[in-house]
């Protein structure tokens, strides 16, 4: 049961902080309009607005947060960066608090990132097109696919270590 909830749970928070620190990012750039437009035309782009910044490695993120604030750029980029690192981030601190055992918060955690990613790198085969709405690049499916699945076993496993940090449970 503690897989269940740790899974549940963590992919519901990545989702929903994913959620939220886009609409703070387009209400700050007013762009939220053309947000609803682009959803009305393509709805497929809300599974890769919600589960997008799963595609990009963690040091990469963090890249994109010094990078942010090094250059200056406008505060939507900005919080969208730091929305990159503190969803998942959050979502496998809720995964070890669910988890009533480390198997079931590394896994739920694991579980909901690999689920995230094996989602995008669908995507790449089916609408490519939808990608590149949040800059993930598109031109070789079967690449996109791979680094997909990569770039979500190394988030699964680099915040699965968080979620190992806070288990409930210790076996010494």
């Amino acid at each position: 049961m503690g897989f269940g909830k740790a899974f549940g749970f963590s992919l519901l928070a990545y989702i929903g902080l994913n959620f939220l620190f886009l609409i703070i990012a387009l209400t700050i750039s007013g762009a939220l309009n053309l947000l609803f437009q682009d959803i009305s035309s393509q709805p497929l782009i809300l599974f890769v607005l919600f589960l997008g910044p799963i595609y990009f490695f963690p040091g990469l993120n963090v890249l994109g947060i010094y990078s942010s604030i090094a250059l200056g750029a406008t505060p939507d980029i900005l919080i969208l960066a730091i929305g990159s690192v503190v969803s998942p981030f959050v979502a496998s601190i809720i995964a070890g608090k669910m988890g009533e055992n480390k198997v079931g918060s590394f896994g739920g955690w694991f579980a909901a990132s690999m689920l995230c990613s094996i989602i995008l790198g669908i995507f790449a085969f089916i609408e490519p097109s939808v990608l590149n709405y949040y800059g993930i690049p598109a031109v070789d499916p079967t690449s996109t696919f791979i680094i997909s699945i990569l770039s979500g076993a190394v988030s699964g496993v680099f915040y699965g270590a968080f979620a190992l940090l806070l288990t409930k449970t210790e076996y010494f």
